[in-house]
């Protein structure tokens, strides 16, 4: 089977990788640390909550792994990864959100306070200033996936695989009876 030969990728633009390094800090930041860990934190303490507050809290772990692995995914630079990571993204994402308002609305009518240095301050706020950024590497993940996905590389790729079927599909089919031999 003959190889199909890649085009030549053009170089990356420095806005583009830009844009994927602050995606991998933000990610770092907000969906690995602060929406995982808080998970880890109600998990660590279920005892005091109860099974659904630590069900919330194991969905918050998953929720920041699928972002996580959604904003990797993205990095590529190749049609299919890219075509996963946006609505990969959007499942972490509305997971996330789902979570955090359930947590917050039981956080409130709970009244639950911070303790220690956040004595005072409602958990409610707490999980909504910690949580609720994680808007931010969700759309640049989508953006960076579109972006990547429609560029002109990978529609020129998918062209020539496109090209690679069709003629494949084309070719004539092979003589059944011997009738080459002539």
């Amino acid at each position: 089977m003959k190889k199909i030969k890649r085009p030549l990728r053009s170089k990356q633009k420095p806005s583009m990788t830009a844009l994927k390094v602050i995606l991998l800090v933000l990610t770092a930041v907000y969906p690995v640390f602060m929406t995982m860990l808080t998970g880890a934190g109600i998990i660590s303490n279920r005892s005091s909550y109860g099974s659904t507050i630590t069900f919330y809290g194991v969905c918050l772990i998953v929720s920041g792994a699928v972002m996580t692995a959604a904003a990797v995914l993205c990095m590529s630079r190749r049609s299919t990864p890219n075509l996963i990571a946006a609505p990969l993204s959007g499942a972490g994402f509305a997971l996330c959100m789902a979570v955090l308002v359930r947590l917050i609305r039981h956080a409130e009518s709970a009244g639950w306070t911070g303790i220690a240095k956040y004595e005072g301050v409602p958990v409610s706020d707490m999980y909504r200033t910690r949580i609720g950024p994680v808007t931010v590497p969700f759309l640049l993940t989508v953006l960076i996936a579109a972006l990547q996905y429609f560029s002109y590389d990978c529609s020129e790729e998918r062209r020539i695989r496109r090209k690679h079927r069709l003629e494949k599909e084309n070719q004539p089919a092979p003589s059944i009876i011997g009738d080459d031999e002539k």
